[in-house]
């Protein structure tokens, strides 16, 4: 198979030219060119392809083309390599490296005085261009840099096949290729010379000295530089007439005697840390260069300030200088600085040290650059460029050999270097934190106050440059305990004061970073600085400076290449997510206490908000979960300002709520509290009630309590009546299953709950409430009360179609029936659960059919039982531990009233379930079942413990019937053990509480 990029892109084999197919496709297949036989990211390939703003299916689309690429190179040829891909290329197959290695040749060739076969070998290499490198294909800076290389190589190439045929004595004939060479590159040299000695040596000495006069002109006017030693000497023998006869070629121009600089800076004594990023280091750079040709070897540390990249580049410089007996050049580039240096100075810079004198020194920078490549072309030579601002500063910095390598630091990726291999710098390890604070600070000290040094370096945020500062500090201060400096690192508004020693400081570190940014970006980042949630999606910049979706998306980028955000992964639903070091927040906001007005903050911070309501808005409606109305204040959403009429962006969270709200749950948390802060209290107590049902689901109901109670003082402070309704019914929903928390209490509170809710006259929540107090009077024994209150629940939820409220009241009034009236349970039941089909809530189906599955279990109808337990069990696909817990409690009691062994396997699941998901309710229903299992199968002692605790759970939920129902089973089991006493006290206590029930017999219909 043949490669050839030496014009446009072309593969073929035997059987003739492949097909490939046109754009990105064939961008990837040269981006595998350039680097055959080597592994390239998938991030250089996105970038290669989309540049900075690829899509969301940009991975999808590269598994396609690199499929496509197998399909028609063959599957051995495009293999996958960790995060990217390879391209076999065997030798002799691309064209570029065929004519690389031939251009080599002539060279040897030519320098040996063969002149004849290394004319005939460089023609070959020649004759292999069929056009400019890459012809028409849509290429990036990493294959355009190739594509200049390997032109610069057929230009010098071409220049030493003319060397060789004037060697040959063949002036005249040379005459019309070099006039129209010199046409071309009208500012080389060598192509000048070479045809005022054609011209000469074939009688045209006037034509000769016009060649001469006009370099002189084209010189100066266009580089401010006269002709050199070549060209003047050239022109002097043709003058004086001295010029060879005889076919000679033209004398190379000198070449100044080499300098073998050794610049790097001193290594550091305390290096600590960083094994896998020096090994790493090491490995690509040391030890003899690559066989035969390849480019120069780069290597990318990128960090935010202080993270430690000059100090780990300079240690790894000195690990591998003696692998680089030439020398070793070092530059400070000021990439963070307002004035970063200027490439072609620092050229001047390197030339100087390589000895070249100032006086043949190039005057434009890319000169500069060429000559550069040429005088290390031969020599093994290690380059340190830190401090580095883009890719275009380090770009004509780079040798052009294998035998030479580079490390650059940065606090941007330079993902933009074709070939160059990315080490990112992130914090150190706690324990080498402590271990730098320790080389430093005194190592006795350290081990005095283990406690304080770990707090130390924790509230250093585990930068090098804050723990060296913090050890500086101690160091000169032997007297102070490690606890003092820790005491006075707590203190948040005078931390990054603490950070400062010498010219040490974390604070003018971040500055460098800051004031490197554009105005709006600098406000993006004062104002993510301001948000109190530990990490955020990219949207909140664009809410935060009201913008459209893809600049807040830049900004966020943009800070993530300054090192000044850190991208802290995906979230369930698959959106980036970023946060902020310590640090890093603290100096963010206290540039946004110096530049930003607090109103003005205020409303940004309100922005974001409101677009955490809107999103969060749109996925409850989209959740399983409780079926209480979803009731909403008047809080202002914000919407990006360029979405289109009809468009909205809240389907960003409506996918998979679930997994929307798993991502963004403590941002969420973090935005009620700092709203609530902020006196936006309608923004907080609506956001945290769209949580209410994904924290049902996920059971997480201490999140539920914590969130909601100082939330409910804040309303009633504000007079929120709204406000305070809403946030006191998910509060009493949120106590309702856990450990500790009576059932009863529904009744006290639904109360409340009702006077608010009619005060503002929101009826959809006065049917909730009144569904609350039908439990709690139930819960009490209040039987009739209980179905007075559910028949109030379901007229008004009927009268304002709160279908969902109308399955709750059903469900409700059907448990209330069931205990005493089976057959109206129900009827009622599959009234709920057609509403609860109706409504799509498939959370409250299975809880419809697990009260279903029970009610014919306790028929005894088996079958009918079991079949509608399994349409519940199908619900355990929502992940949700109340439904799971209901669903296998209701199990094993249809298994224990069948008389399945099987009972006693689910009941001890069902207990262990409720018992890792502190649901007390369901709990003490699972160890009465798993306790007349126990008497059922003779394990007395056993029966006993199981429902001794089921009872004292029963007393604490406070629902009477169930008290007295499992104080029967367990007088039974005191029985079966010999305690007579114990006995006698549980059935009186049970018949009293039965006595107490049988007053609501006669219950209306």
């Amino acid at each position: 198979m043949e490669f050839a990029v030496l014009g446009p892109l072309r593969v073929s084999d035997d059987a003739g030219v492949l097909t490939l197919s046109a754009g990105k496709q064939c961008v990837m297949l040269a981006e595998l060119l350039c680097r055959a036989g080597r592994p390239v990211s998938a991030d250089i390939l996105v970038e290669a392809l989309w540049g900075h703003r690829p899509p969301r299916t940009a991975g999808d689309n590269l598994r396609l083309y690199a499929h496509q690429l197998r399909r028609v190179l063959g599957q051995d040829r495009v293999t996958r390599t960790g995060n990217g891909w390879t391209l076999t290329v065997h030798p002799g197959e691309l064209d570029a490296e065929v004519f690389e290695t031939l251009a080599r040749q002539g060279r040897a060739l030519l320098a040996a005085g063969d002149h004849e076969e290394a004319s005939a070998v460089l023609t070959r290499a020649l004759e292999l261009w069929r056009g400019p490198v890459y012809d028409g294909l849509n290429i990036t800076d990493g294959l355009r840099d190739h594509a200049r290389r390997l032109e610069e190589e057929r230009l010098t190439a071409l220049e030493h096949r003319i060397d060789a045929d004037l060697a040959r004595g063949l002036s005249a004939v040379l005459v019309p290729e070099l006039t129209t060479l010199v046409g071309e590159q009208p500012l080389r040299e060598h192509p000048r010379a070479q045809l005022m000695t054609a011209l000469a040596r074939s009688g045209r000495q006037a034509e000769a000295l016009t060649v001469f006069h006009d370099a002189r002109r084209v010189f100066a006017t266009e580089l401010g530089l006269d002709p050199g030693d070549e060209l003047r000497d050239l022109h002097q023998a043709i003058l004086t007439g001295t010029l060879p006869d005889d076919p000679a070629a033209p004398p190379p121009p000198p070449q100044p005697q080499p300098a073998t600089p050794a610049q790097l800076p001193a290594d550091i004594s305390d290096f600590t840390g960083r094994d896998d990023q020096l090994g790493r280091i090491t490995t690509l750079l040391g030890g003899p260069p690559p066989a035969g040709p390849g480019h120069v070897r780069v290597c990318v540390i990128a960090g935010m300030g202080g993270v430690g990249k000059t100090t780990l580049a300079v240690h790894a410089a000195h690990r591998i200088a003696r692998d680089y007996p030439d020398g070793q050049l070092h530059v400070n580039l000021h990439g963070v600085e307002p004035s970063p240096a200027d490439p072609g100075q620092v050229l001047a810079s390197f030339l100087t040290a390589l000895g070249v004198p100032r006086t043949a020194m190039p005057e434009t920078t890319e000169e500069r650059a060429a000559y550069f490549r040429s005088q290390v072309a031969d020599r093994r030579m290690l380059i340190v460029l830190d401090n580095a601002a883009s890719e275009r500063q380090v770009r004509p910095l780079l040798p052009g050999s294998s035998g030479c390598a580079v490390v650059v630091t940065s606090r941007t990726r330079l993902t933009g270097l074709s070939g160059a291999t990315l080490i990112e710098l992130s914090v150190l390890l706690p324990a080498q934190a402590v271990q730098l604070l320790s080389r430093i600070a005194g190592a006795g000290r350290v081990a005095a106050e283990p406690e304080a040094a770990a707090e130390i370096a924790r509230l250093s945020d585990r930068i090098p440059l804050a723990v060296r500062v913090a050890g500086a500090r101690l160091a000169v201060r032997p007297n102070w305990p490690l606890k003092r400096l820790a005491g006075q690192l707590t203190d948040e508004r005078r931390r990054l004061d603490q950070f400062a020693t010498g010219d040490l400081a974390v604070r003018a570190s971040l500055a460098l970073s800051y004031l490197g940014l554009d105005p709006v970006t600098r406000r993006a980042f004062r104002l993510l600085g301001a948000l109190d949630a530990p990490d955020f999606a990219a949207w909140t910049a664009a809410a935060l400076l009201d913008l459209p979706l893809p600049a807040g998306e830049e900004l966020v980028e943009s800070l993530v290449d300054r090192q000044l955000l850190l991208i802290s992964g995906a979230d369930a639903a698959g959106q980036s997510r970023y946060r902020f070091h310590d640090l890093v927040r603290l100096y963010a906001r206290e540039r946004g206490a110096l530049e930003d007005d607090e109103a003005a903050v205020a409303a940004a911070l309100a922005r974001a908000f409101g677009g955490w309501l809107a999103l969060a808005e749109h996925a409850t409606e989209r959740v399983h979960g409780t079926s209480l109305a979803i009731i909403h204040g008047d809080a202002p959403r914000w919407r990006p300002p360029d979405e289109e009429p009809g468009e909205s962006w809240e389907p960003l969270a409506g996918h998979d709520p679930l997994a929307w709200f798993d991502g963004e749950r403590a941002a969420l948390v973090a935005a009620v509290r700092q709203a609530c802060a902020l006196g936006l209290t309608t923004l907080a107590w609506d956001t945290a009630c769209s949580l209410e049902r994904y924290l049902d689901v996920r059971g997480r109901f201490d999140d539920w309590r914590t969130m909601h109670e100082p939330l409910l003082e804040a309303c009633r402070a504000a007079g929120d009546r709204l406000g305070e309704a809403t946030v006191l019914r998910g509060l009493i929903s949120a106590t309702s299953w856990m450990d500790n928390e009576a059932m009863a209490a529904h009744y006290d509170g639904a109360e409340q709950l009702m006077a608010l809710f009619t005060e503002v006259g929101e009826d959809r929540g006065l049917a909730d409430a009144y569904v609350m107090r039908a439990w709690g009077e139930a819960a009490r024994g209040a039987l009739a009360q209980g179905l007075e209150s559910g028949r109030t629940a379901l007229r008004l939820a009927e009268g304002v179609g709160h279908l969902s409220g109308q399955a709750r009241a059903h469900v409700c009034m059907a448990v209330t029936y069931g205990l005493s009236d089976l057959d109206r349970a129900i009827v009622h039941l599959h009234k709920g659960l057609e509403l609860a089909e109706r409504v799509g809530n498939a959370r409250f189906e299975a809880t419809a059919l697990q009260f279903l599955g029970l009610a014919h279990a306790h028929l005894r109808q088996y079958d009918q039982g079991m079949a509608y337990l399994s349409r519940a069990m199908a619900g355990r696909r929502f992940g949700d531990a109340l439904v799971d817990a209901t669903g296998m409690v209701a199990l094993a009691r249809l298994y224990a009233v069948a008389g399945d062994p099987r009972a006693r396997g689910a009941a001890e699941a069902a207990e262990e379930l409720c018992r890792n998901h502190r649901l007390a309710h369901h709990r003490a229903d699972a160890l009465w079942v798993l306790g007349e299992v126990d008497l059922a199968e003779g394990r007395v002692d056993d029966a006993v413990a199981h429902l001794e605790e089921s009872v004292r759970l029963w007393r604490v939920r406070g629902w009477q019937a169930f008290i007295a129902a499992a104080l029967g089973s367990l007088a039974e089991a005191y029985a079966a053990a010999g305690r007579p006493e114990e006995e006698r006290l549980a059935r009186e206590e049970a018949e009293a509480l039965k006595e107490k029930g049988r007053e609501q017999i006669g219950l209306p219909g």
